[in-house]
């Protein structure tokens, strides 16, 4: 299928399931398709946002109309006043249908640049028993038992006044598996200032986050602080993110 065809099929929600996998991965890889993708979104919300500028027009029309008329009247007032709530319904069921469309875009982006971080931490950390342990914990991890990796990473940090923001960061990652957003995302905001080899993904892991839960402009932040970083993780997905977001 031609990406024209895909982006509009995109647009109005009709993608089958082969043609929504072509759509992410030309979204993923092809930086001019993810381009004239957010154009067309721009498109598509500027004529909603006109269809609902022409609603609140007719609106204000019905309304002076109203005022005119003697109320007296009442067949005639009670024509007006449905036709008064008939345009209302029409511009509610406009602002809906574009908060679900923007909740779905965001759904997408998540889904299409979204993968679970490999596991990088060493079988190492205060003593020989805790590195049993997360041998254990990065065994669960990988064999995608993210509960049983929590709570063995947990018994790790217990006891420590300065828990390792490593193993907080696989347990942050543990959760987001999990679907479990807003929990990572607390124990992402407590280790985002520390020192530690995963800052750059404690950032874009804490952007898809945001995007997940609507909050566009905590996103885009995030992504803009990763440049100041001058780090070359995920470059060009980041780049056709901010494009999407700005």
């Amino acid at each position: 299928m031609k990406p024209e065809e895909l982006i509009q099929k995109y647009i109005q929600g009709t993608l089958n399931t082969a043609e929504q996998v072509q759509f992410d991965a030309l979204l993923k890889n092809d930086l001019d398709f993810a381009q004239k993708v957010t154009e067309y979104e721009n498109v598509h919300v500027a004529i909603k946002a006109n269809e609902k500028s022409d609603l609140k027009s007719h609106l204000q029309q019905l309304e002076a109309s109203q005022s005119k008329t003697d109320i007296s009247k009442k067949p005639f007032y009670k024509n007006i006043r449905l036709a008064i709530a008939v345009v209302l319904l029409l511009l509610f069921g406009l602002i809906g249908n574009y908060i679900i469309q923007q909740a779905t875009m965001n759904e997408t982006l998540y889904t299409t640049y979204f993968e679970p971080y490999p596991n990088a931490l060493q079988p190492v950390t205060r003593g020989p028993s805790d590195g049993m342990l997360l041998t254990d914990a990065t065994r669960a991890y990988e064999a995608k038992n993210y509960e049983e990796a929590i709570k063995t990473f947990d018994i790790i940090q217990a006891g420590h006044d300065n828990p390792n923001t490593e193993i907080s960061f696989y347990k942050a990652m543990s959760l987001l598996n999990l679907g479990k957003e807003k929990a990572a995302l607390n124990i992402l905001r407590t280790i985002k200032d520390r020192k530690t080899r995963f800052t750059p993904q404690i950032y874009w892991y804490g952007a898809l986050i945001h995007i997940k839960l609507d909050e566009n402009e905590k996103a885009l932040k995030a992504l803009k602080y990763l440049d100041t970083l001058e780090t070359t993780y995920k470059t060009n997905e980041r780049n056709i993110l901010k494009s999407k977001l700005e």
